[in-house]
């Protein structure tokens, strides 16, 4: 048997053999990024109001990645300037884009 290439335009990966007695239809991508259906969900950059223990709105702002269900704070305790830059900073970072500042 020949060796199998990915069925996506322009991936000339080899598909994994399959193992003996693996039930199922054999695969034509090499990798759930190959799939045509597939979409990465995108990386959300958060600013809110933070709450204390009791739930009470404080005058201090959050700022948050949220990535699907799973969410890293990155910024605590912060003033409204300060955590909108911050995201501004963020979302140019997972843009790839310069935000204009000196290095």
């Amino acid at each position: 048997m020949s060796a199998r290439i990915c069925a996506r335009e322009g991936c000339d990966r080899l598909l994994a053999r399959r193992r003996p007695g693996q039930v199922g239809r054999p695969p034509i991508y090499c990798s759930p990024g190959c799939r045509p259906s597939w979409v990465r969900p995108p990386v959300l950059v958060e600013v809110a109001r933070c709450e204390d223990n009791d739930g009470f709105i404080t005058g201090e702002w959050i700022v948050r990645l949220r990535h699907g269900h799973r969410v890293v704070v990155v910024g605590c305790g912060l003033g409204r300037f300060s955590a909108d830059m911050l995201a501004n900073e963020l979302r140019a970072f997972l843009d790839g884009r310069s935000i204009g500042m000196a290095s």
